[in-house]
């Protein structure tokens, strides 16, 4: 019972405070910089059809941002993107990269945006094969376009979360697909 009214109390308090606080969220008189952090969870797969392999599997990444809203539907972003190893039997991967993004976002309401967004991928990759004698690494990196979509709400005027997908087709030998939803949160200056 107690549980129960003090989550009542917070939902309310939240939504109290939620309210009075977006009164301004859509008034740009300049730009405003932006930074935020995320978690999520990504899928990495490849085919190399001339050796006769494949990978798949999954694993959690992290990111941090800094971006750039000119006004209410144009953003400008700064990422760095962490993923965690992935392996696969026999071979294991990781990869991190730094992307440069541009954000269209369309507000339903003074809570609510729906986004598109695209950009480019600067990334590393780590490489492993195990083999019966040994193991074999090798590190390759490249860059290619991404695109992505996501809601924002704003729970203040500078606190804001964000549910998001994104799709990376690197382009490689082998070309890896990776498909990335995660979770942020950003503090808008």
């Amino acid at each position: 019972m107690i549980k129960t009214l003090s989550l009542s109390a917070l939902a309310l308090a939240t939504l109290g405070f939620n309210s009075t606080a977006h009164a301004d969220i859509s008034d740009f008189d300049s730009p405003r910089i932006y930074t935020g952090i995320g978690y999520g969870q990504y899928s990495f797969e490849f085919e190399d059809s001339d050796n006769d392999t494949d990978f798949d599997d999954d694993a959690q990444m992290l990111k941090g941002y800094v971006g750039t809203q000119f006004n209410e539907y144009l953003s400008l972003e700064l990422a760095y993107q962490n993923f965690d190893e992935v392996s696969d039997i026999d071979s294991k991967a990781e990869i991190d990269g730094v992307s440069l993004a541009a954000r269209l976002g369309l507000p339903l309401s003074e809570s609510f945006t729906v986004y598109a967004k695209g950009g480019w991928l600067e990334w590393d990759a780590d490489y492993t094969q195990e083999l019966p004698v040994g193991s074999i690494s090798t590190s390759t990196d490249g860059g290619d376009a991404f695109y992505g979509a996501g809601i924002e709400y704003a729970l203040t005027t500078n606190v804001q979360f964000r549910l998001e997908y994104e799709r990376y087709k690197l382009d490689d030998d082998i070309d890896p697909d990776m498909d990335v939803a995660s979770v942020s949160v950003q503090y808008m200056f």
